[in-house]
């Protein structure tokens, strides 16, 4: 028998202690109350969602898994069961269910929380379906237009689609116009206008870490010129994603700044009390970046490099660092809201990883047949890249294709892949889909079993790229009209392989197919790969220094003059 029923005031108190216990971090409590609740009244939606999402929190996943069923089978219009089980969804990388179950929450509910809309983009994103992707983002940011986090990310999806560089640059020039304007004028800068004296570089990064960091910050830190140039870093990175680098860049620096807690104002004051001269930012739109900041101007010089493939779109950013393959003179200016500084390409240098196995002969050789490949996120195989990867195999009939990404460890979105190359004319048989590989060498080990890689459009693989390259692979890119387009373009010519390189989808299936059709070209390129890198200017660190430093000097000499003018 079930006790009586509670007057709805008593009920809503305990609904409060519940909250208040969840607070205090007494989840425990809460499960408790929600449970006497339910013995009394066992059909009420809302708290089966409320014990689920308590159940969640305390890593009981299976039975808060029950309570959501529980309230959904009550009430199947209710939003917020579902939205929970996308979240569980995603967090087991189950990406499809995840979309299916977000997109049943907010058609189920007359007011959508923005956040959701956010998070299907993500999910969308990296599924590879970017116009999917960017219409949530815009409903989110629609919604949110305040979170200059928002508007990022919908600016980075926009990368993935086949958008005209002027056009991409107008959607970032918006950002600037809602989000780069400082709250009071910035102060005149106290720096002392000496041309050629020391210089303080400020770098602004999230990525004082392994995943970037390690392959093309080091040379920035272990090749600078210190009787010209101080290196001070501010550090965006979260605790829980330092890693041992992090503690060798810290080493190397003359100031280190971990600033992730500071608030807009609060950082431009650190940045000009450090007296940098010029503050380079790594991160662009890309995660937790610090634009809105730099409206404040808190160094004289402001310059934007290497981590986003794209205009900051910011008036308040004087250069951006690319190279004349990357950005060609001419149509590229135009999409910059900076002023391009070309560097003798590449635009970056790569440091081999260290502890990459040996490269191994073709695996052709054993596997009787060709396989191209790409260790790129599923967010660049767009559509387009689809359509372009499905040409190259229809050229080679007996080829396969292996793709390794983290989601395909899912086989629902595994399965979701083969069917979008199957809608291609694809056999997915052809398909080798490898999910995620948790060992680093385990990780490069796998590109062993490539013979080709192929590079995704519009959007390039770089550090992917690099990784191919140093595992012997050769990469055939199609070099579009805009940097991200490029990139592929810019590092394959880099390598003395500018062949490699195709200006029309035609002519990239026309090449990959060549390329597969002569073995010994292949064998000869893999074994000689990575000598090839290493006498390149890809990997020619004190050359890119050089190179890089000259471009600080000759703005620093610009504004320097300005300020004599």
């Amino acid at each position: 028998m079930h006790p009586p029923a509670l007057p709805s005031s008593d009920v809503d108190a305990i609904k409060r202690r519940a909250l208040e216990a969840l607070a205090s971090g007494r989840p425990e409590d809460a499960e408790t109350l929600y449970r006497d609740l339910l013995t009394r009244n066992g059909e009420a939606a809302e708290l089966w969602n409320n014990l689920g999402q308590t159940l969640a929190g305390m890593k009981r996943f299976s039975d808060s898994l029950a309570a959501m069923h529980r309230a959904l089978a009550l009430r199947p219009d209710y939003a917020k069961p579902w939205a929970s089980l996308g979240s569980t969804a995603y967090n087991d990388n189950r990406l499809g269910d995840a979309v299916r179950l977000w997109s049943r929450s907010l058609a189920t509910d007359p007011q959508p929380d923005p956040a959701l809309w956010f998070n299907l983009g993500v999910a969308q994103q990296m599924l590879g379906d970017a116009a999917a992707a960017a219409l949530s983002f815009s409903r989110s940011e629609q919604r949110l237009p305040h979170i200059a986090s928002v508007a990022s990310q919908r600016l980075l999806c926009l990368n993935y689609l086949e958008l005209p560089g002027e056009q991409l640059l107008a959607e970032h020039r918006r950002f600037d116009e809602r989000f780069g304007r400082s709250p009071t004028p910035p102060p005149p800068h106290g720096n002392h206008p000496a041309p050629e004296r020391r210089l303080r570089i400020g770098y602004l990064s999230v990525e004082f870490r392994e995943h970037l960091g390690a392959y093309f910050l080091s040379p920035l830190f272990e090749n600078a010129d210190r009787d010209r140039f101080e290196i001070i870093c501010y550090s965006i990175l979260p605790d829980a994603l330092a890693d041992s680098h992090t503690g060798r860049f810290k080493a190397l620096t003359d100031g280190w700044r971990t600033v992730g807690e500071m608030d807009d104002d609060a950082l431009a004051r650190q940045i000009r009390a450090d007296g940098i001269d010029i503050l380079v930012d790594l991160a662009g739109h890309s995660g937790l970046n610090r634009l809105p900041m730099l409206a404040r101007r808190p160094a004289p010089v402001q310059v934007t490099w290497l981590g986003y493939p794209n205009s900051t779109g910011m008036r308040a950013v004087d250069y951006r660092i690319v190279d004349p393959i990357s950005d060609p003179a001419g149509a590229t200016d135009g999409h910059a809201a900076e002023t391009l500084v070309r560097l003798p390409a590449p635009f970056l240098c790569f440091r081999p990883p260290a502890n990459a196995p040996d490269v191994v002969p073709l695996p052709a050789g054993s596997t009787g047949r060709i396989t191209f490949g790409s260790f790129n996120k599923l967010a660049k195989i767009t559509h387009q890249t689809v359509s372009l990867w499905a040409e190259v195999l229809r050229r080679v009939p007996s080829a396969r294709l292996l793709l390794k990404d983290r989601p395909l460890s899912d086989p629902d979105t595994a399965d979701l892949m083969r069917k979008r190359f199957a809608a291609a004319g694809v056999d997915p048989e052809r398909l080798e889909l490898v999910g995620f590989i948790k060992d680093p060498g385990g990780h490069l080990a796998a590109y062993n079993r490539i013979d080709i890689a192929l590079d995704p459009h519009p959007y390039n693989g770089t550090i992917t790229t690099c990784d191919t390259l140093w595992m012997g692979a050769p990469l055939v890119t199609l070099a579009g009209s805009r940097h991200a387009a490029r990139v592929g373009a810019s590092l394959m010519t880099a390598i003395g392989l500018p062949e490699l390189v195709a200006d029309t989808p035609a002519r990239y299936a026309d090449i990959a197919a060549a390329l597969a059709g002569d073995l010994g070209r292949l064998m000869a390129l893999r074994m000689g790969m990575r000598e090839r890198l290493r006498a390149s200017a890809l990997c020619d660190e004190a050359r890119f220094m050089r190179n890089l430093e000259t471009a600080y000097r000759m703005m620093w000499r610009r504004w320097c003059a300005s300020r004599t003018a």
